[in-house]
């Protein structure tokens, strides 16, 4: 048998021990590899499992006695803390921990291009239809842009009015405007 059960009959009644303490110890060791082992096999299934083994072994400590219980509850409050302690202050500078967690904090990064501000007031040609959104070439370049609602159609000459992180908005240049310098469509 994994877990030796005495249950032996005493009489009327029946042995008030349900496991062993070799079983009970084995349990919570079991239970904390568990745990450990998530670490290194992520998915959830382990640690799910060993934090189970730990709640049985910590029921079947009350269960053979209070002070038993006890001892296994603070036991592994204890080591969990402390597991968690040692995990964030030397996982992340380990060999497996270097590959797995993030080098640099993304404070340097950006979800746009800043240089797109320059943008402002360049003239080019709408590559497809504009309505509202569709490409243009602005200084020879092809971007996505949209327009403040009207639509405009292709190989027509755009201005850029305006530049919103990633989003380029453009109007159509009037036949009496004369654009000054506009992109070539490819």
């Amino acid at each position: 048998m994994l877990f030796p059960v005495s249950r032996i009959p005493d009489g009327n009644r029946w042995n008030s021990e349900i496991m062993e303490t070799g079983s009970i110890i084995g349990l919570l060791v079991a239970g904390f590899v568990l745990v450990l082992f998530e670490v290194f096999v992520p998915g959830g299934v382990l640690g799910t499992i060993g934090a189970l083994l730990v709640a049985v072994a910590i029921v079947a400590g009350f269960i053979h006695s209070a002070t038993w219980g006890l001892a296994l509850l603070v036991i592994s409050l204890a080591a969990g803390l402390l597991g968690f302690y040692l995990w964030l202050k030397f996982f992340p500078r380990s060999p497996i921990g270097r590959r797995i967690v993030l080098g640099n904090d993304a404070k340097d990064w950006h979800g746009f291009d800043p240089r797109q501000q320059e943008l402002v007031g360049a003239e080019g040609v709408s590559h497809t239809p504009l309505r509202p959104a569709g490409i243009a070439i602005v200084n020879g370049n092809r971007l996505d842009v949209v327009t403040r609602g009207e639509r405009i159609a292709a190989n027509q000459p755009v201005r850029v009015i305006k530049v919103e992180g990633n989003r380029v908005v453009v109007t159509a240049i009037e036949d009496n405007e004369t654009p000054s310098v506009t992109a070539a469509n490819p």
